[in-house]
């Protein structure tokens, strides 16, 4: 886990979601399972982790340059191969001549001249056992080991190490942004649940008004035509309820698919957008004090300064690692030409069964065999080959070092940019912060005066929409707040925003 992640961890440790940033699990669920009647934010980012097709894919790609690193640095190594096997030999000369040789000597009916060099002596020689042996069991152990080979296999392991680091920093930066949009969209479904408790609160508001509008009419003391302005203020109020109801199921149901979540069914979202701090706190608190809060607290003053450096992003570094990939993989394809040394050895042990039987009565029936061999291997013609390899290696160098330079200039961009977002949110929560509060005590000021007569239909209605738009304000503030906070706390392992994946082209590293 990288320090970006653990910045997180403390910032959402006081909404309770420590355990949501825990390293990969393992197989996960992939079918739609009944939505929890509360789900924290901490629930939901563990069940994102759980299908996250993207995350799997970080993973898989992580596990394949494992697999590569092991599979270049085995080249390295002594290699040792074991063989058994049986053959039954159908048909051979070998055994047509020691017949023939056999039935000749006897063909006279008498005993065969064991005492002359004829016919017989081959028939019972050991090499006819050998080349005439109706089966042969062969065991076999054959030993390998590359000892010079210009430098092509400590090329190739160098940059299977490089593209390993590169997949584990997208791992960070699939989970980062995993964390990001899951606290996106639980937060939005969280602002959808206040908005239409607001457009509902505006909606009994405009009910009630209309309710002392038409009493007062009743007494004589209210026009028509303040009647018909909170009839039709009521009326207007009623669209944007049901709005605000619909966009918060759709919100819902957004959460509930990301999540894997059944589409229907009762569910509580349990965390709400924190949204405690006075105006003067967030106006004090910087992008430098916000982002550590210690497991116990909710809010922290603890400083902890946002990893912003252009080279500790996550793409940089991968882009660093494909640069550092295709240098080796140049370095190695230009010392193709090189010779090779390597040493073999084969130990086998041959054993031959009678006619009618599998195997030897004993092991003393197997018989050694055991060769070693040194040689050197270099190319003498490959008719292009090796050079149409060797521009492959330049090309996919040169283009690395052009995704890295890329990829520092959009980081910097980026970082900037998320820092700009973050005081641009602050500020937007710090002006929100009270305002609410002022809205609605004005709000109940007008609504008194305008029980006892001394305020207008239209004073009562304006009081009104300044405290629906100042709490839409303070919701919308929060959680672009919250979530400017989080961005700026994962910066590290985010990916860059505008720049595609870096690619890990490993052309050209062949042994």
């Amino acid at each position: 886990m990288t320090r970006s992640l653990h910045s997180a961890v403390r910032l959402l440790a006081g909404a309770g979601i420590v355990a949501s940033l825990a390293l990969p699990a393992p197989a996960r669920a992939q079918r739609s399972t009944a939505a929890p009647a509360q789900l924290s934010l901490a629930d939901a980012l563990t069940l994102a982790e759980q299908r996250s097709e993207a995350l799997k894919i970080a993973e898989a790609g992580l596990q394949r340059a494992q697999g590569q690193r092991y599979q270049a640095r085995a080249q390295l190594m002594p290699q040792l191969n074991g063989t058994a096997g049986y053959q039954r030999t159908l048909q051979s000369q070998f055994q047509a001549i020691s017949k023939s040789a056999g039935s000749s000597d006897s063909g006279s009916g008498g005993p065969p001249d064991t005492t002359s060099s004829g016919g017989s002596d081959l028939a019972s020689s050991p090499l006819a056992k050998i080349f005439a042996a109706p089966s042969t069991v062969t065991l076999g152990l054959q030993f390998s080991q590359n000892i010079f080979t210009a430098g092509k296999l400590t090329a190739l392991n160098k940059g299977a190490d490089a593209v390993e680091r590169a997949a584990i920093a997208g791992v960070s930066t699939a989970r980062a942004q995993l964390v990001i949009d899951v606290a996106q969209a639980y937060y939005s479904a969280v602002a959808a649940d206040r908005m239409s408790a607001i457009a509902d609160s505006a909606l009994a508001q405009a009910e009630r008004a209309l309710n002392q509008t038409t009493l007062a009419r009743q007494v004589g003391t209210s026009s028509e035509f303040d009647l018909l302005r909170a009839r039709v203020t009521r009326d207007n109020a009623r669209p944007q309820a049901i709005q605000a109801r619909s966009n918060r199921t759709i919100a819902y149901m957004h959460l509930r698919q990301m999540l894997g979540l059944s589409l229907s069914g009762p569910m509580t979202l349990t965390t709400s957008v924190r949204d405690d701090l006075t105006a003067d706190q967030a106006m004090a608190q910087t992008a430098a004090t916000v982002l550590s809060a210690p497991i116990s607290l909710p809010r922290a003053n603890a400083s902890a300064t946002p990893d912003t450096a252009v080279d500790h992003r996550a793409a940089v570094r991968q882009a660093a690692d494909a640069l550092e990939a295709q240098r080796y993989a140049l370095r190695a394809a230009n010392w193709q030409r090189l010779p090779s040394f390597q040493v073999t050895s084969t130990y086998q042990r041959f054993g031959y069964p009678r006619d009618g039987t599998v195997l030897p009565s004993s092991f003393a029936q197997f018989y050694p065999n055991w060769t070693a061999t040194a040689g050197f291997s270099f190319p003498v013609w490959t008719s292009g080959r090796l050079k149409g390899e060797k521009l492959v290696a330049q090309a996919n160098y040169a283009e690395a070092q052009q995704r890295l330079q890329q990829a520092r200039e959009a980081a910097e961009l980026d970082a900037r940019v998320s820092i700009n977002q973050y005081e641009q949110a602050q500020a937007a929560y710090a002006a929100s912060v009270g305002t609410d509060e002022q809205a609605a005590k004005a709000y109940q000021i007008a609504e008194v005066r305008y029980e006892e007569g001394i305020s207008t239909q239209l004073e009562l209605d304006q009081s009104r929409t300044q405290l629906q738009q100042a709490r839409i304000n303070r919701v919308n503030a929060a959680r672009d707040f919250e979530l400017a906070r989080l961005r700026l706390a994962l910066l590290r392992d985010l990916p860059i925003a505008g720049m595609p994946a870096a690619g890990m082209a490993t052309g050209g590293m062949r042994e």
